[in-house]
């Protein structure tokens, strides 16, 4: 009898030690390419920002330019243990020391004083920021695991006020704002102001023709979803779409760029695959449609944070991330959006399924759920097979 106890209690606990594991190779094989190297990324950026952030108070007679070292000392310090935690979930390893390259930047900013240190480390920081941000952006948008989406919203955010914070000390020199991105492409139905850039023109277009199809849609959805989440989720969708619109008409309008009247042809397609649905499969089909759109829009608005040197542009794109953000997570949150709509490309058809799709959190968890039950069935199986022999043998015995 003590012996079946022992093996039952063994195999028990085996068992639950496979079930863990399962679940943790499940989470792990969520990562891909590009959730490893914006980890990487942004614990290589933290191990250079970190010490330099640190002393710099220590090296300046700006007052401005103290505070703000202070505060993105405090919030980088932060999110380092958000990317050091994410990074355990996931199993990345990350860099503890900074490159050859970085120590020589850190060395370099220590030995400035007075507005020599301040101008360039003002500088240096904010460009570092303006690349980070749009990784986050991106990373949020695409990745389908669920801490490394938490992890990069909460980047975007931080880096957002960060931006702010060192752009109002007045020091940042213009090359700061120089991405390697692609340079707008202008699309032949605007009016070209002279006195605008390209890029961000572009940006008025894009949030216009946006507001142009979410908004009213939404209004929509809001009348005609069947599910309650979906129908609040429509209607602030809605309002605040609208406001964004009066927002970009009015700043467009100041800087003489003219904007179009209706949304692209795509995007009249997607209202209509909305309008022409019902029931269950009119939520499914706004849940996916939006929030793939919105994945396709985060990234370039995030481009145009970090490269717009016109500070009413840097002011939309700010606040229509801010909006992106939220209105990502809104439409996540009905548990309707699949993983095909985690896409930086065009929003895919919305899926047909009878039955309500999970989203890509959901997915994960039910894989790993259902795997760790099969493999407890499995085990206990085995349990009282063992168990069963052993008895049968000592019967024998006697």
């Amino acid at each position: 009898m003590g012996l079946r106890v022992t093996i039952t209690g063994f195999l028990a606990s085996v068992t639950l030690c496979i079930v863990a594991a399962t679940s943790a190779s499940a989470q792990q094989s969520e990562i891909n390419n590009a959730d490893r190297m914006f980890l990487i990324a942004l614990r290589q950026a933290n191990v250079w920002i970190l010490p330099t952030t640190r002393q710099a108070p220590d090296q300046t007679t700006n007052e401005t330019v103290r505070t703000a070292a202070k505060e993105l000392f405090d919030a980088h310090s932060r999110l380092d243990i958000d990317i050091l935690k994410a990074a355990g979930d996931v199993g990345v390893v990350l860099p503890n020391d900074p490159s050859n390259e970085q120590q020589s930047r850190i060395v370099e900013l220590g030995a400035r004083t007075g507005t020599d240190h301040d101008r360039a480390f003002a500088t240096t920081i904010r460009a570092a920021q303006g690349t980070l941000l749009v990784q986050g952006a991106n990373i949020r948008a695409t990745t389908r695991n669920s801490a490394l989406r938490t992890l990069a919203h909460l980047t975007v955010h931080m880096l957002l006020r960060g931006m702010q914070t060192i752009e109002a000390t007045g020091l940042v020199d213009p090359k700061a704002f120089q991405l390697n991105a692609k340079k707008a492409e202008v699309n032949a139905v605007r009016i070209i102001a002279d006195n605008v850039d390209p890029a961000d023109r572009e940006l008025y277009v894009k949030l216009r023709q946006d507001t142009l199809w979410q908004a009213p849609i939404s209004r929509e959805a809001a009348d005609r979803a069947a599910d309650n989440r979906v129908r609040n989720v429509s209607e602030k969708v809605a309002r605040e779409h609208t406001a964004l619109s009066q927002k970009i008409y009015d700043l467009a309008a100041k800087a003489g760029v003219t904007l179009p009247d209706e949304p692209t042809a795509e995007q009249k397609s997607w209202a209509n695959a909305i309008s022409k649905s019902s029931g269950p499969e009119l939520d499914r089909t706004y849940a996916n449609l939006l929030r793939a759109a919105d994945g396709s829009l985060i990234t370039a608005v995030a481009e145009s944070r970090a490269s717009t040197r016109d500070n009413a542009v840097r002011d939309l794109a700010g606040s229509s991330l801010d909006l992106l953000l939220n209105q990502m997570t809104l439409l996540e949150s009905t548990g309707l959006v699949s993983s095909d709509s985690l896409s930086a490309g065009a929003p895919a058809p919305a899926p047909k399924a009878s039955a309500q799709s999970p989203s890509p959190v959901e997915e994960s968890s039910n894989n790993g759920v259902l795997t760790g039950i099969i493999v407890l069935i499995v085990a206990a199986a085995g349990t009282l097979w063992l168990v069963r022999a052993v008895g049968h043998h000592g019967e024998h015995r006697r």
